[in-house]
Parts: C-alpha cells; structure tokens; sequence
C-alpha cells in the first residue's frame, strides 16, 4: 500500500512544514488543559495546504495531478435518452423470452394433457378388464356353488330314499 494524502485536493505537506508541525506538537501542554481530547491525547489540527503557483481557478491543478485514483474527475452529462431505449429494449427482450416460456409452457401443458388422458383412458381400460374378470370369477363360483348344492340335493334324496326303503322293512 502507498501512503497517499486523505484528502484528493491537498497535497502532502513540504519537509519543513512537517517539522514546524511536530514542533509545536512538542511546545503544546500534555495535561488535559484546552490542547488535549476526551481521551487525553493531544489535538493536533491539520495544516493547511500550501497556495503554490502552478493552482489555478477554484483551487485545482490543470493538469489533474492533485486529484487520488479514486477520483474520477470531470463527468461527462448522462444521456438519459440512451439509458431509457437501452432500458426499453432490456424490458422488450425481457417480454419476448417471457412469451417463449409461457408459450412452451402452454406446449408441456399440452402434452402433460394428452398423457394425463391416455393414462386415464388405460386406467379405465383396466378397470373394465378387472371387473370383467371378476364378474367371470363370481359366475364360475355361482356355477361351483349350484353344482354343488344339486349335488348335496340329490344326495340327501338318496338318503331319503334308503331311509324309506329301510323304514318299509
């Protein structure tokens, strides 16, 4: 880092203002008279910076060697008319992608649609096999089920014809 002036428009103190600086430093009070802060340091003002020749009008340089990096000098007029069609076109191009994505939104919709319908139209599909297959299950147990019953039936009539015969005897 480079000790550079804190102030961009004064520049550094000459040698010999340094040194009449640090002595009256020395030739103030250290005790806590009107020389010394709240914190008991001595105050110590800041010079004023030297008038030189080469200043010019309103206290600058012309050659723009008294200002720090970080100054960025003379600014040129902002051309608001420039900012508000590049804003303009930014708020266009910003609409035109918007309308791409609804747009391919709408497509995904679309296909979310027909894949939502086929597979509800399979869904159903299915479901009319599981109960057609059912309804053959409860009809082949209805079909076991009265088989057994006319066979139970013509069992107990042959019971009751041996019991007949037996009774008879």
């Amino acid at each position: 880092m480079t000790n550079q002036p804190s102030s961009s428009s004064q520049p550094a103190p000459a040698p010999k203002a340094q040194q009449q600086q640090q002595q009256t430093q020395k030739q103030q009070p250290q005790n806590n008279g009107s020389g010394t802060g709240n914190n008991g340091r001595p105050q110590v003002r800041t010079p004023e910076p030297r008038q030189s020749k080469d200043r010019i009008i309103n206290g600058h340089r012309g050659d723009g060697s008294d200002r720090s990096p970080s100054t960025p000098g003379h600014l040129a007029p902002f051309d608001w008319e420039d900012f508000e069609a590049r804003y303009e076109e930014a708020l266009a191009d910003a609409d035109l992608q918007e309308q791409e994505l609804l747009k391919e939104f709408e497509d995904l919709v679309k296909f979310f649609n027909v894949w939502a319908s086929a597979a509800s139209v399979n869904d159903t599909e299915r479901g009319v096999k599981r109960l057609q297959t059912r309804e053959r299950y409860v009809k082949i147990a209805e079909q076991s089920l009265s088989q057994k019953k006319k066979h139970l039936s013509e069992v107990v009539r042959a019971f009751q014809s041996a019991l007949a015969l037996l009774s008879q005897n």
